[in-house]
């Protein structure tokens, strides 16, 4: 068995960065510490989640969206960091336990949301849950900021849940949509008077068995309450569809605009209720809470996590033509709210809870039109390859100068984008990826790989695609971003954010 031993290079002393030291903490962030910022004070901070939104995933996106040589929005961001993933149980991890950890500093087990690593998935060995630590979203609720949860999954899947609920299954989200309701007996009372604005999917969480919603779901809550009604009796405006988002003028604010997840960006067009898109969710949450946070009775300012969380659905169903749309629309959210506030006094930060087993293989060229050279010939498809060339088969260069569909060893095309494991996988023998009839999303048979049904192929069976291991990226702007540096355990990400508004 080899051991690698890795030599200090750093002193303690030399961990302080400009504007910033190191003191000891209480909490489980990076070497045990937490950040104390010097610089100028964050009065707001935004948290962008790209779930599953891995390094490979930005890197397709980029060049899908602007071209290998462009730039999205969060590249432009000045500071950056790895942000290692693992949970106290997993190698590879769940969106609970990594969100658990960008919001509390403290890594736990899969599964599990608010709760420390002695807690147990489900408390299966039933000897009771651990210690339940403050989520940034309570401690700025605390100090009287204003805070916000918006997310294109249910909000009460794991990801926004993580903010506001401390339970030991991720899976129990009828009871999850009862800890951000203010007067229920299981109500976190650390959200005082109840989180400000709260939007995404969900609905089927809020509505009894039963009793079919706004646009004809069923409901899930087997103990008949309708939380739409009693959001609304403790002050809440509760808004289902376009026209009601339209009009939304002031908080406490509830918005479930699906029955389950909200569509993805590229299916939004056809949806009934005219949903809101992640960049308009995104612009209205940062208007009412700036409004509001300026009538704030104790501190003015606001935290508002915001998720792109079908990013993630798209890879496990095997369909990176999703992933990067929206991927791509997280990245026009993150540039909306960049052009909206004062970056002298908001903290933007960007991440991912975890990445996923897709990658970009081979040698793919780059697109005719942007070769430093003329080449002697090509395959027509190479003249406008599809997504600038990343939703296409490989072309390669030839010895010849020639430019054609790059082959396995058996002579067939194969895709730029694939899966380790996932919906995609061919049994039998492999068909060039252009004229491949393997039935895609919704049964579909694809045109190619460009196709928004196509599932590209992966190398093992599987019904969905998972989560992988590897570092994910962190991006950030503002205020104490300078505290964004190295390779870092995700829970730097909470303590990053609480220097920065000095949550002290």
């Amino acid at each position: 068995m080899a051991r690698h031993t890795g030599k200090v290079l750093l002193a303690a002393a030399a961990l302080a960065v400009a504007g910033a030291t190191v003191v000891a903490g209480n909490d489980d962030g990076p070497s045990k510490v937490e950040l104390r910022h010097n610089g100028r004070r964050a009065k707001n901070v935004i948290f962008f989640v790209g779930d599953g939104m891995g390094v490979s995933t930005v890197t397709a996106t980029r060049v899908y969206s602007v071209g290998v040589a462009g730039e999205l929005v969060m590249d432009q961001f000045p500071y950056t960091a790895l942000s290692r993933t693992y949970g106290s149980d997993a190698i590879t991890p769940d969106s609970a336990p990594t969100m658990t950890a960008m919001m509390t500093g403290v890594n736990t087990n899969a599964g599990v949301l608010g709760l420390d690593e002695t807690t147990e998935p489900g408390d299966f060995n039933r000897d009771g849950d651990g210690r339940a630590p403050w989520t940034l979203l309570e401690e700025a609720k605390a100090q009287g900021m204003r805070v916000g949860v918006v997310s294109t999954a249910r909000i009460t899947h794991a990801t926004p849940a993580a903010t506001y609920a401390h339970i030991n299954s991720r899976d129990n989200e009828n009871a999850i949509a009862l800890q951000a309701l203010p007067g229920d007996a299981t109500y976190n009372a650390r959200l005082g008077k109840g989180i400000d604005i709260l939007m995404g999917g969900g609905r089927q969480f809020f509505v009894p068995t039963g009793v079919s919603d706004e646009e004809g779901g069923g409901g899930s809550r087997s103990d008949k309450r309708d939380l739409r009604q009693e959001f609304q009796k403790v002050g809440y405006t509760y808004v289902w569809n376009r026209a009601g988002f339209d009009r939304l003028k002031q908080l406490p604010a509830l918005g479930l605009f699906e029955r389950s997840h909200m569509e993805y960006e590229f299916d939004r067009a056809t949806d009934l209720g005219g949903e809101p898109s992640l960049t308009d969710m995104t612009t209205k949450s940062i208007t009412l809470l700036e409004q509001a946070s300026r009538r704030g009775a104790k501190r003015d300012g606001y935290s508002l996590m915001v998720e792109s969380g079908r990013i993630d659905h798209a890879h496990h169903e095997g369909n990176a033509f999703r992933a990067l749309n929206d991927t791509q629309e997280l990245d026009e959210a993150i540039g909306a709210a960049a052009r909206m506030v004062d970056l002298r006094d908001t903290l933007i930060i960007v991440s991912a809870d975890h990445s996923h087993v897709f990658n970009i293989a081979g040698y793919p060229m780059r697109p005719k039109s942007e070769l430093p050279y003329r080449v002697v010939s090509n395959e027509p498809g190479f003249e406008h390859p599809a997504g600038n060339g990343i939703l296409d088969v490989v072309y390669d260069l030839n010895s010849g100068g020639g430019v054609t569909a790059a082959t396995d060893r058996n002579g067939v095309p194969y895709t730029v984008l694939g899966y380790l494991n996932g919906p995609g996988y061919r049994a039998g023998v492999r068909m060039d990826p252009r004229t491949d009839n393997f039935p895609g999303r919704g049964g579909v048979v694809p045109t190619g790989p460009a196709h928004q049904a196509y599932f590209q192929e992966s190398a093992i069976p599987m019904g969905s695609e998972t989560h992988s291991g590897e570092e994910v990226a962190i991006y950030a702007v503002g205020p104490g971003a300078e505290l964004v540096h190295g390779t870092v355990k995700n829970t730097h990400i909470y303590h990053v954010m609480k220097a920065a508004l000095r949550l002290f």
